[in-house]
């Protein structure tokens, strides 16, 4: 499908930034309790440890100096985590020394006893040859598997209170290093911590650099938990002045153009912005005027507020008209039939027919297939309401 088919116009500023989607219930800890880069890593309280790596790790209170840890979260349940069993196997055995793995759950202990006796998943079966290798496949166990690193159960979740809800994380399997000075290096999915345990265990990892982009994350996870009671409770306008005081705070460029875009989905889907929607948006076209796309998902949201009779603002409609018919010329063709037929709709509610109808004999000659077909319609749409005019 193209770019610039009806379904993509009505759906593109949604989809750009996936805002409404994630205004879901997040949970947060205070700033000054936060766990985060850099803290001193808490001492773990783990009730049962079951494996020790054959013997040769002892439990773990308090971190060693000199000496890398992974505390690791998981649970039965979760497929995931189980999926990472192997990949932390072998990572333990590739850090054999110098690194402690330590896994835990929060579930009783003959909840874990009875899944690690569980089989592992062996391949399937490619020939008679491999018969036997398989065999031996499916007699291992998931106590084989992790019986390299610390495996635990912690039923009274004072580690994952400690670690989990501390860091403001909400989902496992998740991850923390623990570096040479017992402080936090890293934190984020075990699957992905490959480069950086070896950069922590060969003295090249850069702490400071990495803190300042998990901050990021961290204003974000907390920006996102006060829009999130704002918009849930129908509070747009405190929604808006939370995300400018972000705006304002915010050093990187990059994410200042993210929260704005943000700062733009919110007043589009919010209700009672009043005049305050035309100065966001007038803004949001001037910045944005590289890029077609955006621009466009802009304009067709004007005109599908107007339409639903959410807004009732010619101003608006002129202004969104404008700016997208700046960026048609350049736009690349995949998206400039979309921005024509945006413009024909605006043109229409301005009541400019005979224009609108010339700019969208325009965006269907760009088109094609089911497009063509149903800009069409709309082109013919235009066509009667000009016939009634001229009567």
């Amino acid at each position: 499908m193209k770019l610039w088919t009806r379904t993509w116009n009505r759906l593109a500023l949604a989809s750009a930034f996936g805002f409404v989607a994630l205004l879901g219930p997040v949970s947060q800890t205070s700033a000054a309790d936060t766990l985060t880069i850099g803290s001193v890593a808490p001492e773990l309280d783990i009730e049962h440890w079951v494996q020790n790596g054959n013997g040769r790790f002892k439990p773990v209170t308090k971190f060693a100096k000199d000496k890398v840890y992974v505390v690791e979260f998981w649970a039965t349940w979760c497929g995931p985590c189980v999926a990472s069993m192997p990949h932390l196997a072998d990572l333990q055995k590739k850090f054999a020394s110098g690194v402690q793995i330590v896994s835990i759950s929060n579930e009783d202990l003959e909840t874990v006893e009875k899944f690690l006796d569980r089989p592992v998943s062996a391949k399937k079966k490619k020939s008679d040859v491999k018969e036997e290798e398989d065999t031996k496949a499916d007699e291992q166990t998931y106590r084989d598997l992790t019986s390299t690193y610390c495996l635990t159960t912690d039923p009274d979740s004072s580690c994952h209170k400690a670690y989990m809800e501390a860091a403001n994380q909400n989902g496992i399997p998740c991850a923390f290093i623990v570096g040479k000075d017992q402080k936090i290096e890293w934190i984020g999915h075990p699957m992905s911590m490959d480069e950086t345990l070896t950069a922590v265990v060969e003295g090249t990892w850069d702490r400071a650099a990495f803190a300042e982009k998990f901050k990021e994350q961290e204003v974000m996870q907390a920006l996102m938990a006060d829009l999130s009671r704002s918009m849930r409770s129908g509070k747009t306008s405190k929604a808006l002045s939370t995300i400018n005081a972000a705006i304002e705070d915010a050093k990187d460029p990059m994410f200042k153009k993210q929260l704005k875009m943000m700062k733009v989905q919110i007043a589009m889907s919010g209700k009672g912005v009043g005049k305050e929607l035309t100065t966001i948006l007038e803004e949001a076209y001037g910045e944005n005027a590289d890029n077609p796309a955006f621009i466009n998902s802009l304009a067709w949201g004007i005109y599908e507020k107007n339409e639903a009779g959410e807004l009732d603002d010619k101003a608006l409609v002129t202004m969104s008209r404008k700016a997208a018919q700046k960026v048609a010329d350049a736009a690349p063709a995949e998206t400039k039939g979309a921005i024509l037929d945006t413009i024909a709709h605006l043109q229409f509610l301005e009541g400019d027919i005979e224009t609108a109808m010339k700019t969208q004999a325009k965006a269907i000659e760009l088109a094609e297939g089911d497009m063509k077909a149903e800009m069409s319609v709309f082109l013919k749409t235009l066509q009667e309401a000009a016939k009634k005019t001229d009567k």
